[in-house]
């Protein structure tokens, strides 16, 4: 028989310090010689990124970290290769940002040059060509950011392409006849619209350049080789990613025609969606947001087959190598999973969970996919993480935490969360809104936000909230909101557009789009072109989608959140926040973090943020929370 209990203040075996502390996240994995290697963050050593082996462990010996800042996202930012018969990594340096080279536990050794003096220089995305490396380098030099492909070997450094403002995903044909990429300009976003490219190369020289495949409004993403110089690579041309082929001398086929999504939003550079087996046939990742799988095409026939597992989610990380294939992949019950597929048996093996929490997967929410219906007949969709615990009940309805994604192009999906389980152990319904322009719902849904960011979000985070609460969900008056970075800036427009929420929570939120459009990072220094319009001349616009501009409405108690050493989204945004809560007489906390950017990746800042976060609703809502 469950306890009833106020929700807010149930006990949870699942602390803050053990949600830190008890795992990694996993992002890629690539097998090297007989060997395999996957890269793992882990919060327990401050966040750094090292290189483990199946074989032997961790490879990478502390302090070292890989980890690009490339986009200030990166992404891959390591290879593993064989050298003489030898296991080799190649990894970006976190704090200087250029290539070393060691064997396994080694000591790491520069490769790539040290830059000119008031340069940096960064790198990502690498390949293996004989003695070099190719691969994406950014240079930063005074304001200016410039990129290209390089070559860097022994003998120095070689600039192979620089016709272009952003690159991603070089990649060399089995031959090492010809070098494929992808490109695209400012004030594209690579969801917006891309060139797969294509070059001979003649001595490592590169000649020839032409466009196989995109345009302006074309997202294509993810390019790689099959045995016969067949170029296979991710499209939106139909309106949805789906899977095609470009031959060189030829037109483009559209092998895959479905209203599923086969890519992902280009935030991190390195990833890949797809891999070429060396049967030709080809792995990749399809299906709606709620039940995503890994799939098998032979691009002869068309035909599909699907890997059957209790992974609901993957990531684009896959990798293969003989008979064996590799994903990263996640569920309800699994935060994130490393597999071994059988490519003969079609049968699968876990490899490495990211979390070992001791805890029982009873504790755990079912989160599924729901719908919410607008004013004007349009679906919402939002994935749902209701309170649970196997030995409470709630003595009223439970307090809903709704989430709003950051990207903004991005999405949430119905997997284990162990942020969230913190929340809905203790009796907290979360809530996790893909409102219009969250990806994985089609190029139609995406491009919702265009010239509409600050408007169709917020409408959307309503619409779910006003939907769940004529459910019986929730109650009226326990509705809070929190969100990141973009889905800082939503949480921050709904808190001062509406009276539904009793509290908030701003993680590293925007504040002022004039001031991200005019003083963030390259990468993004566009992306408001086509959510709100070009700036300067849309200003008027800028001013009045902005939180900043209308904090004096503000009334909700508001926790914010902030990392000083954030290039995205820099602190004197969340300062403005803080000092109009201040202006307003209103209930409030800002924290602020030493040493941490875009996204907290200590175990030590994770704890605070999570506690002082859940203490705060409890003193608005009035529980006692065990944190």
């Amino acid at each position: 028989m469950k306890t009833i209990q106020q929700p807010g203040s149930w006990p949870s075996p699942l602390s803050a310090s053990l949600l830190a502390h008890a795992g990694s996240s996993i992002m890629w994995s690539q097998p090297v010689g007989q060997d395999l290697w996957w890269d793992e963050v882990r919060p327990s050593e401050g966040g750094r990124t090292l290189v483990v082996s199946r074989e032997h462990g961790d490879i990478l010996k502390a302090p070292w970290s890989a980890k690009s800042q490339v986009h200030e996202y990166g992404g891959i930012s390591w290879l593993g290769f064989v050298q003489n018969g030898l296991p080799m990594l190649a990894f970006v340096n976190k704090v200087n940002q250029r290539i070393y080279i060691t064997e396994p536990m080694g000591e790491p050794i520069p490769f790539s040059p040290e830059p000119p003096i008031g340069q940096s220089h960064r790198y990502i995305d690498m390949i293996a060509v004989g003695e070099e490396i190719w691969c994406i380098r950014e240079v930063h030099a005074e304001s200016k950011v410039q990129r290209d492909l390089v070559a860097v070997g022994p003998s120095g450094l070689r600039s192979l392409d620089s016709s272009s403002h952003f690159y991603a995903h070089p990649r060399l044909s089995a031959d090492g006849r010809y070098l494929a990429w992808v490109a695209w300009e400012h004030p594209q976003m690579p969801w917006d619209g891309t060139e797969v490219r294509v070059a001979d190369v003649e001595n490592g020289n590169l000649h020839n350049v032409r466009v196989l495949a995109g345009n302006t409004n074309t997202s294509s993403l993810s390019p790689e080789w099959g045995p016969n110089n067949q170029l296979y690579f991710i499209s939106d041309a139909s309106g949805w990613w789906n899977l095609w082929q470009a031959d060189l001398t030829g037109p483009l086929h559209h092998l895959i025609e479905e209203k599923s999504e086969w890519g992902f939003p280009l935030w991190q550079l390195g990833m890949r969606a797809l891999s070429v087996l060396e049967d030709g046939q080809i792995l990749s990742v399809h299906g709606p947001v709620d039940a995503r799988k890994v799939v098998r095409v032979n691009p002869q026939t068309g035909k599909m087959q699907d890997l059957h597992c209790d992974l609901t989610d993957f990531k684009p990380s896959l990798s293969a190598s003989g008979r064996m294939a590799y994903a990263v992949g996640s569920s309800a019950h699994v935060v994130s999973q490393l597999i071994e597929i059988d490519l003969r048996s079609w049968r699968v093996a876990s490899v490495v969970t990211s979390i070992n929490a001791p805890i029982d997967a009873a504790f755990f929410p079912k989160p599924h996919e729901i719908k919410a219906v607008r004013k004007d007949g349009r679906e919402v969709f939002a994935i749902l993480h209701a309170a649970h615990h196997p030995q409470y009940e709630p003595s009223e309805k439970p307090p809903l935490m709704v989430v709003v994604h950051g990207g903004p192009t991005a999405n949430s999906t119905a997997t284990l969360s162990m942020k969230y389980a913190y929340f809905t152990t203790r009796g907290i319904s979360v809530v996790d809104v893909n409102y219009g322009g969250s990806t994985g719902y089609g190029r139609e849904y995406r491009n919702l936000l265009r010239g509409q960011w600050g408007v169709v979000d917020c409408e959307d985070v309503l619409a779910v909230v006003d939907s769940l609460i004529a459910q019986g969900v929730c109650a009226h008056n326990k509705v809070l909101i929190r969100g990141g970075s973009a889905g800082g800036f939503t949480a921050l427009n709904a808190l001062v557009s509406s009276q539904k929420f009793a509290a908030g929570a701003s993680y590293y939120g925007v504040a002022d789009c004039t001031t991200l459009a005019t003083d963030t990072h390259d990468f993004e220094s566009r992306y408001l072109d086509t959510m709100i319009g070009a700036y300067p001349a849309a200003k008027a616009l800028y001013v009045e989608r902005s939180p900043l501009t209308h904090l004096s409405q503000l009334s909700s108690p508001l926790v914010i959140f902030q990392g000083l050493e954030d290039k995205v989204v820099p602190p004197s945004q969340s300062e403005a926040v803080r000092d109009a809560c201040l202006a307003n007489g209103l209930k409030h906390a800002y924290v602020a973090y030493e040493g941490e950017g875009h996204g907290f990746r200590q175990a030590s800042t994770i704890v605070s943020s999570l506690e002082t976060e859940l203490r705060f609703y409890g003193e608005v809502l009035g529980f006692v929370p065990q944190v």
